[in-house]
């Protein structure tokens, strides 16, 4: 493996990736992903924050994972749905930690009532978003104007100023809640004169702000978080959707970049005979490369702020994207755009190349599903790795068998689940053929039941942690599964089943209190030598 690592290691440097792979080094790293709002401390108020960060870097550098990976942090206005925020931007107020804004942290009996409200929402076992929205957006009210002054009018101003984006969400963000949070095409023309927006914004400047100082505080907490990673050896990576809401400041501002007269969305495949209708716009890539993909280069270097590395969403859909006419109920009636097979490797490969050249953060992509050859060798040639999800990993042209995870390509991430997935509990119910042939494959004994033991659990994570891949990153519930701080039913520990608005979507929390698991040693010596990468 070293003589393969040193090779593989030339070739990244010197590639359109060289720069991203020489500022973190090519080495095999294990890591962790989990929702940010799925964190769960005794300080949390019934949502995991940007402060409850450090503790998972602690005890992520404890077990030997060197990367947490979160999903989209951007505001999401009442919605629950981490890819379809109101700005490509902004972040949400809902993650910013109360206790650690200083004027609050200052104030011992504005932190007992925090606590007081901490005990009392952190008894919800799964996030009630309405509720926690409510109680937080009180209470950073209140902390506002606790802290509003001469002297945080200056920073504020210094804060807006460094952060253009901030004109075009600013304005949009209030007004959705003057207008009941109806979508800007409701109301779009009564604000279209800049005379109209203008005086809009002098009625309402001190709400303007209040979300002025929310995006302050969060860039400064999130920019914290990031630095004390960095500390301990852990690198955090974010999620950027390669879409954006149709109801979002970006599109209400910047109407010339998107098609809105269609939607993105999927063909029909094995997994959904009618396809799918997604309702997000498309990009009009030439308008955007008109203006140098300026609107691209900045979001990538707003992330940058946080991040070390980012997940790119649908990576194929920067080669060719299923377009459905605006209106349809499925996605059965659809097109790609670009049209011709022909130019999609080059369309990719541009955008990509501008991606990479954008910000110093290192790619990592989401090429799940059916994935044309081209976008794959794009990849590989780019230096960004591909993910490898165990139970798809198989020889698909040949004999349909599952391959080895040693034999996954260097450049990749490997995995047992994602976001969208049932957890590797949840597979193993479901697919008792599929189970008995990976036990096959790994050397493990076959199992007379339809449930996961965790003997087998532990092995799988071995192994897959021992896989040919740079990268094996692990939901959260993969870890805790084994070990039994997981509670109720594989179904009950899944994350967002898509294609489908369930109120069960995208409210998991951890069962266990970050500082309960940072105190159990036993269970983190093992996860330990587990994750062991050699």
């Amino acid at each position: 493996m070293a003589e393969n690592l040193k090779s593989l290691e030339q070739r990244l440097v010197s590639g359109p990736a060289g720069p991203q792979w020489r500022k973190f080094g090519v080495e095999r790293r294990a890591g962790v992903c989990v929702p940010l709002f799925s964190l769960r401390s005794e300080r949390g108020l019934g949502i995991g924050d940007v402060a409850d960060l450090r503790d998972l870097v602690d005890w992520c550098a404890g077990i030997g994972a060197s990367v947490i990976q979160i999903l989209p942090i951007n505001d999401m206005g009442l919605d629950s749905v981490p890819y379809s925020a109101l700005s490509a931007y902004a972040l949400d107020p809902v993650f910013l930690a109360l206790d650690r804004i200083p004027a609050v942290a200052a104030d011992a009996g504005f932190l007992d009532r925090i606590r007081c409200k901490a005990k009392e929402l952190n008894e919800s076992v799964t996030v009630d978003y309405q509720r926690v929205r409510r109680e937080k957006m009180a209470l950073l009210d209140e902390a506002f104007r606790k802290e509003d002054g001469p002297a945080l009018e200056a920073e504020l101003a210094r804060f807006r100023e460094a952060n253009p984006w901030l004109e075009d969400y600013l304005p949009y963000r209030v007004i959705k809640e003057v207008e009941g949070y109806q979508s800007w095409e409701v109301w779009a023309a009564r604000y279209a004169h800049p005379d109209s927006l203008h005086r809009f914004c002098l009625e309402n400047s001190r709400r303007i702000r209040f979300h002025l100082y929310l995006q302050y505080h969060l860039d400064r907490q999130f920019r914290e978080a990031r630095d004390y990673a960095s500390s301990r050896g852990v690198l955090l990576k974010g999620d950027i959707p390669i879409l954006v809401a149709r109801d979002s400041a970006d599109v209400w501002r910047h109407p010339e970049y998107f098609f809105l007269d269609t939607a993105a969305g999927a063909p029909p495949d094995m997994y959904a005979e009618d396809g799918q209708y997604w309702g997000f716009p498309t990009y009009d890539w030439n308008r955007l490369a008109h203006d140098d993909f300026g609107w691209w280069r900045a979001r990538l270097r707003q992330a940058e702020r946080y991040f070390d590395l980012y997940r790119i969403d649908h990576v194929v859909g920067f080669f060719r994207i299923w377009t459905i006419r605006l209106g349809e109920k499925t996605g059965r009636n659809g097109w790609f755009v670009p049209g011709e097979e022909w130019t999609w490797g080059d369309h990719g490969r541009r955008l990509l190349t501008m991606m990479l050249e954008s910000c110093s953060m290192l790619p990592l992509a989401e090429d799940l599903g059916t994935i044309p050859h081209v976008c794959r060798n794009t990849l590989a040639d780019l230096g960004i790795c591909g993910l490898k999800v165990q139970r798809w990993e198989k020889r698909w042209e040949q004999d349909r068998r599952f391959i080895p995870p040693e034999d996954y390509p260097s450049l990749s991430v490997a995995t047992l689940s994602t976001h969208d997935s049932e957890t590797l509990s949840g597979w193993w119910e479901l697919y008792p053929q599929e189970t008995a042939e990976l036990c096959e494959l790994l050397g493990l004994p076959g199992t007379a039941s339809l449930k996961l033991d965790p003997a087998a659990h532990k092995a799988i994570l071995s192994r897959m942690a021992g896989s040919g891949s740079l990268f094996a990153i692990f939901m959260l519930q993969e870890l805790l599964e084994p070990f039994g701080l997981l509670r109720g039913t594989p179904a009950d520990n899944r994350i967002n089943v898509p294609g489908k608005v369930l109120p069960t979507n995208w409210v998991w929390r951890m069962p266990v209190a970050l500082e309960a698991l940072s105190e159990d040693d036993a269970t983190s010596r093992e996860l330990r030598a587990l994750l062991a990468r050699g």
